[in-house]
């Protein structure tokens, strides 16, 4: 299966399975992104308190009055808006894994809205401006200033916290910037504590989560991807009880993922092991060297080559945390039998 040609080796691992919907556009010669559906308009962000402001890395976002065309750059910032209500103009798909945008857990919210589906990873800033949003959000990126500085002239714009790696904003702090730039903090605050509750509502019907180790990573191209901790998918296990891997921690990598070589493959091994199959679920699961390891022979090993569960679990946000519990974790409970 072919890549898309723009991902870097970075991008690859953060999206896990929407990088093989990227792949097989692109070796298809789909043009599903270059023609966007037509613009529904945001639903306004009504019930807000204005001026509203939110602090990030890069300064303090200051908006007037109440947003009516909010155009969603950042990973999942879509899902937060529509959470608040909030239906954007423009969704940037970073990898187009759906047509509309978004993921299936969060397609109801659009109410029948058709948003502009603004074909990823790399932002086309005239198309962005052809929207003429009053506000950007774009909290969870690469934390490129350069491209916060020309989003920002072209309308207020979000990015993330200060101190945050690239892709590293975590889901509360996502969640509140956005509903801080709608004048809506306590719902936001709301949001995060239902997802919180969710979480922790989890855990405790699965005692037998606690303290197991974990490696989750990603397969392409022969290699691995191991997650560490601060990253989304690793955040989400141990809010079930888990514990990343020491293995994978000592490796101390400067990104939010070790890459580990097919030579290596022993240190994914751990009390439960997932893979995110990036078009290749059917090859690992036949993969002699990677079921040599410790946890798939004794079953412990979780092969995810769903798509929307993979992407689900890769966005991490107050909408697709329900979808990922449901179907997530009667898994892992039978790997953990």
């Amino acid at each position: 299966m072919a890549t898309h040609p723009h991902l870097s080796r970075r991008r690859l691992f953060l999206g896990a399975a929407g990088v093989a919907a990227a792949g097989l556009l692109a070796a298809c010669g789909d043009d599903v992104g270059d023609s966007p559906a037509p613009a529904g308009g945001s639903a306004p962000a009504g019930g807000g308190t204005f001026p509203a402001k939110a602090t990030h890395q890069f300064g303090t976002t200051t908006v007037e009055a109440a947003p009516k065309t909010v155009v969603s750059l950042g990973w999942a910032d879509a899902d937060v808006l529509l959470a608040l209500g909030v239906v954007p103009a423009g969704i940037l798909d970073w990898f187009q894994a759906w047509p509309v945008g978004v993921g299936p857990w969060a397609q109801d919210r659009l109410g029948g809205a058709k948003p502009t589906v603004l074909k990823g990873p790399e932002i086309n800033f005239e198309q962005v401006a052809t929207l003429r949003p009053d506000l950007v959000t774009f909290t969870k990126s690469d934390n490129d200033k350069a491209k916060w500085e020309q989003l920002e002239k072209l309308a207020p714009t979000l990015s993330g916290p200060a101190g945050t790696q690239p892709y590293g904003t975590t889901l509360k702090d996502q969640t509140l910037l956005i509903a801080e730039a709608l004048g809506r903090r306590a719902e936001g605050e709301a949001l995060v504590a239902a997802n919180d509750k969710a979480l922790a509502d989890a855990k405790a019907a699965n005692p037998g989560f606690a303290g197991k180790s974990v490696v989750v990573a990603a397969a392409f191209g022969g290699q691995y991807g191991a997650y560490t901790r601060g990253d989304g998918r690793v955040q989400f296990m141990e809010a079930l009880g888990f514990a990343n891997s020491t293995k994978i921690e000592d490796l101390k990598p400067a990104n939010f993922y070790a890459e580990i070589s097919k030579e290596r493959v022993g240190l994914l091994d751990a009390d439960l092991t997932v893979i995110f199959a990036i078009g290749a679920g059917a090859e690992l699961k036949k993969d002699a060297v990677l079921n040599s390891i410790p946890s798939a022979k004794a079953g412990r090993l979780l092969i995810i080559d769903d798509a929307d569960l993979a992407n689900a679990f890769s966005t991490n946000s107050v909408l697709s945390t329900p979808y990922t519990l449901e179907k997530f974790v009667p898994m892992v409970k039978d790997a953990l039998a």
